[in-house]
């Protein structure tokens, strides 16, 4: 059955474009009196069913049982919404693959390592424990090192080397040092894999002759020049064996079971291998360069989400933990009071509210040690600045911030100048992570925060409203936040209608730990910064602040002075609404549609409202949607949805530009004194009543 014939079914049918609108059948509609202006849209799918909307929020279901009762849906089955589902596929439990114990001298175990085989794109997983001796003499195994003693693989092997002049031949890897020792030589490993070299035993090699035997790729010669850094100064001598295979990624185990290498060619090698007196004789093959170089720009193509799995060191399992251990820790803040430690951030304003100088500021002040806005550094660091916008002008900023306030030299605030696509593009994040790991090593020290300026240039084109491409964003970000372990602050723009916070999807609002609106007083570069949301601390905490401009001398660069903003801290004053437009209008006559939006809100408080902290004091406040249910109660059910919606819309715009009320994220509160007096006094005649009952 066509559109057109359902809709004459329904009655009061109207042609509209390329659909009709008819009257909703469901008898709750418009408050239990019907649907007297039509509200349901019937259209043609492409696949000729047809498609309903009732624009007064009828539910889709009940208005889908409905038409088909009147019979008129006769070729449209009933189906389950369950059979669509599908059952998740089964998981594959990790699977021991083999185990390596690490004892002391005497031969008791201390820890032990184990490789698991598992269904993830890797294909294996370690785990390490503990092993603690138990007084029947038996050692119980516990997740974690904790204070637990580290020693090479193989110690007391290593320890009778030492002393009887042997030369020990030092392994990436456990399974690799195995076969060695199978064709009779000394040989050891770290538990640490290729990760990292820990200090801890480089003790146990001092006075050592030591063969080092990398794997063949560039991770295992990366792994050979931190092992040279930290035993060129302890052993006796170290030396560098390049084993003769033939993949990528073969070791020791490959060359002794796969290519039936022996000792006596083992030895052989080593004779003719270089003596490694500085890391910076290990260098790495040029097999292994050129092979990089012609494989590097086939990158595989996978899903963003999965790209950090892939590029992680290790894999963590999630830890699970009994809820009487679970115990609330203090507050770590980067910037005391305001942004706590490895924290989601959003700064956000409308346009020309100084966002990116604002962020800047706090960038260098992380970096230099300099309060922020009188608010303490703890802990100074690196911080990475990825402008995606006002490539053109961020030289002048960094000089003027730089001159202002004798920034320091060794002061690490590094800039990315290109609009990256973080939500959508694999590419782009890869590219960032190879360029923000190189940059990690190179400094030797953690960033401290990271600042994407904006998310609309991070975006990728993509729908800010679209609750897909708002988590795919978060879900990115909160990857590259994870892998350097370090706070992030997103710019990022405010609504139409500033009052409704941060624009796009709510999902991002749900996201952050902390929230910083920016407001700018009209006709000033004075403003204030309000902390909206604040997981971790105070909500409602403001800051004032003033752009001032600084001259800029470029005269060493050979280019003319130039001229740009700073952040100084200034008195935060009193701005009861966040720009220009929202200035009370005065003088105007108050409208019918005025008079039932001031009257709906006065009433909506007296029966919802509570006692709230706001940014202008303590506040008698209610929800938007309370405000809106006595409005639109108010108004009548003889009014359009579309009518409804515009005189909401006005009635919002209204209160505030009057100056009647405050509307800040999804709260609401009245401002004029005469409507706070008769709360008070309403306040006080019922405790007055209370008071005569208890006498």
């Amino acid at each position: 059955m066509q559109a057109e014939q359902i809709a004459k079914a329904l009655g009061n049918a109207k042609r509209v474009g390329r659909g009709w609108l008819a009257s909703c059948p469901l008898p709750g509609h418009g408050q239990g009196h019907g649907d007297k202006n039509p509200s349901l849209s019937i259209s043609d799918g492409e696949d000729g069913k047809p498609l309903f909307k009732c624009h007064s929020g009828c539910d889709q279901h009940e208005l889908f049982a409905a038409i088909r009762d009147y019979g008129l849906l006769p070729d449209i089955e009933i189906r389950d919404p369950l059979a669509s589902i599908k059952p998740l596929p089964a998981l594959q439990a990790p699977v021991l693959d083999q185990e390596w114990v690490y004892v002391d001298e005497d031969g008791e175990p201390l820890f032990v390592k184990q490789r698991f085989k598992t269904g993830t794109a890797k294909g294996k997983d370690y785990k390490q424990m503990r092993c603690v001796k138990q007084p029947d003499g038996t050692h119980a195994r516990f997740p974690g090192f904790k204070d637990t003693r580290l020693v090479p693989y193989r110690f007391p092997e290593l320890l009778n080397a030492k002393t009887a002049g042997r030369t020990i031949f030092l392994t990436e890897g456990e399974k690799a040092a195995d076969a060695l020792v199978s064709i009779g030589v000394i040989a050891t490993s770290a538990h640490a894999g290729s990760g990292s070299w820990p200090e801890e035993i480089t003790q146990y090699f001092a006075g050592a002759v030591v063969i080092m035997v990398p794997d063949n790729d560039l991770a295992g010669w990366k792994y050979a020049h931190k092992v040279a850094a930290a035993l060129v100064p302890v052993v006796k001598s170290l030396r560098i064996l390049d084993l003769p295979v033939e993949q990528p990624t073969d070791d020791a185990w490959e060359w002794v079971n796969v290519l039936g290498g022996t000792r006596q060619e083992l030895v052989e090698l080593a004779k003719v291998s270089p003596l490694v007196t500085s890391a910076d004789d290990v260098t790495v093959p040029a097999r292994l360069v050129a092979a990089q170089e012609t494989v590097a720009p086939e990158q595989p193509q996978v899903n963003p989400a999965n790209v950090h799995q892939e590029t992680d060191k290790t894999y963590k399992p999630f830890k699970i933990e009994s809820w009487q251990s679970v115990k609330d820790e203090p507050v770590n803040w980067l910037v005391e009071g305001v942004i706590p430690e490895k924290s989601f951030v959003a700064l956000y304003g409308p346009p020309a509210s100084f966002k990116s100088f604002i962020a800047m500021d706090i960038a260098e002040c992380i970096a230099s040690g300099r309060d922020w806005l009188g608010n303490k550094i703890n802990g100074t660091g690196p911080v990475l600045y990825i402008a995606g916008e006002g490539h053109g002008g961020i030289g002048a900023r960094i000089a003027a911030i730089k001159q202002h306030h004798n920034t320091p030299d060794e002061a690490q605030v590094y800039v990315v100048r290109s609009q990256i696509n973080l939500r959508s593009s694999v590419d782009d994040f890869t590219n960032l992570i190879l360029a923000i790991d190189e940059l990690v090593q190179g400094l030797g020290v953690d960033l401290r925060m990271i600042v994407i300026d904006t998310l609309a240039r991070a975006f990728g084109g993509g729908n800010e409203n679209s609750s897909d491409d708002m988590g795919a964003f978060i879900q990115v970000t909160g990857k590259i936040q994870n892998r350097y372990n370090c706070s992030l602050m997103l710019l990022h723009h405010a609504g139409k209608d500033t009052t409704k916070g941060l624009r796009g999807h709510s999902s991002l609002l749900g996201a952050v730990d902390t929230q910083m609106e920016i407001m700018r007083f009209p006709e000033t570069t004075k403003g204030l910064i309000l902390m909206s949301k604040q997981k971790d601390g105070e909500d409602g905490q403001r800051y004032g602040f003033e752009a001032i401009t600084v001259d800029i001398d470029r005269s060493d660069l050979g280019l003319e002075n130039g001229s740009s903003l700073v952040i100084e801290a200034s008195e935060v004053g009193d701005m009861k609404t966040s720009d220009a437009e929202n200035k009370p209008e005065k003088g105007k006559p108050v409208g019918a549609k005025q008079k039932i939006a001031e009257k709906s809100l006065i009433v909506a408080i007296k029966t919802f409202g509570s006692i709230m902290d706001t940014p202008e004091g303590r506040k008698n406040t209610i929800s938007l949607d309370q405000w809106k249910a006595e409005f639109t109660a108010m108004i009548g059910s003889d009014v359009s949805p579309k009518d409804l919606a515009t005189y909401w819309l006005r009635a919002k715009d209204h209160v505030i530009k009057s100056g009647f009320g405050t509307i800040r994220n999804s709260s609401v509160w009245a401002n004029r004194k005469d409507v706070t007096t008769v709360f008070e006094a309403e306040a006080l005649v019922r405790l007055g009543k209370v008071l005569h009952e208890v006498d």
